[in-house]
């Protein structure tokens, strides 16, 4: 088994933003790389325990804090007073560039969870020659139709407080009816999972939840509807690798989400999608009741596409 060794550097974006990275690594000469994309209002340091998982099979692992979360520099739950969604995509393609530099020969595979695959899936159709797979946990099909109330609603919001002002009615259209499908429900956030214990740290993890801002909301709900088309999805490299993975019972995209997502793929012409749904599974799969073997599956497609990647 590998000794997974851990450091924390800081990257400098393009406008001097200062992006906080994380790394595991091997004892030893890496298989692959891994770089991981976290989620609206959580950090990278959550994704530890697969980052060892990883580690032990030969990965070397890359994750950063998004602008406005973790220990990233920035306001909390704000990403830029311009172009946010743009600069979030570009830290992202920061941190690309210097996993090219240290592991130029290493096949790099990229997993994004909920706004991470959105962002993943954005850096994609920019920079998707860059990677040899895509893995995209708790994810689902953004439809413009229905991203339009809150794109409208995030705007007159913002009008009225500002877009660094925070809107209780933005945040609870965003997030207000994920418990619905499980009460009676014990606390806020047991969508995340049905494991009582990692819905509880989440909670007790001062670098979780909100607030989010207006700001944040308009551009994140505007990165959602540029990716909502399928014109959109054929920037993406047709023969990249895809992985569309998560709980059935996910409130972000479940059943119906992920499959929509994977038909649309399929629909663009992409050859290698495959999809993997965890029936009851909630939205946070690598934190759930069978995260050890969501882990393990998960490794394994990575470590085949790793694989193949290096094979002439």
């Amino acid at each position: 088994m590998n000794e997974s060794r851990h450091d924390d550097s800081i990257l400098v974006a393009d406008d001097n933003h200062r992006i906080h990275l994380q790394t595991w690594r091997p004892g030893g000469d890496a298989s692959g790389v891994i770089q991981m994309l976290h989620g609206l209002g959580e950090h990278i340091g959550r994704y530890e325990r697969f980052a060892h998982a990883a580690v032990a099979r030969g990965f070397v692992v890359y994750g950063h804090d998004h602008r406005g979360h973790g220990l990233s520099e920035g306001e909390r739950g704000y990403f830029a007073d311009e172009n946010g969604w743009h600069k979030v995509v570009e830290d992202v393609r920061i941190v690309n560039d210097h996993i090219a530099e240290v592991q130029p020969t290493k096949p790099v595979i990229m997993l994004g969870h909920s706004m991470g695959s959105f962002i993943a899936e954005t850096f994609a159709m920019h920079y998707g020659e860059r990677l040899q797979g895509l893995l995209l946990s708790g994810s689902s099909w953004p439809q413009r139709i229905q991203l339009l109330p809150g794109r409208l609603l995030a705007k007159l919001e913002s009008f009225r407080v500002g877009n660094r002002g925070n809107s209780a009615l933005i945040n609870a259209l965003g997030f207000g009816a994920f418990n619905r499908p499980f009460r009676p429900v014990r606390t806020e956030m047991d969508w995340l999972s049905r494991d009582d214990a990692e819905v509880d740290r989440y909670l007790a993890d001062p670098l979780c939840g909100g607030p989010f801002t207006c700001g944040l909301w308009l551009d994140f709900l505007g990165g959602l509807f540029e990716l909502g088309s399928d014109h959109a999805l054929t920037r993406i490299p047709a023969d990249l690798p895809i992985l569309i993975t998560g709980g059935g019972a996910d409130p972000v995209g479940g059943d119906k989400g992920m499959t929509r997502l994977a038909m649309h793929y399929m629909h663009t012409l992409h050859q290698r999608v495959k999809l993997k749904i965890y029936p009851d599974g909630r939205h946070e799969m690598l934190n759930e009741i069978n995260r050890e073997e969501v882990t393990a599956d998960w490794l394994d497609w990575i470590e085949t596409h790793s694989e193949r990647a290096k094979t002439p």
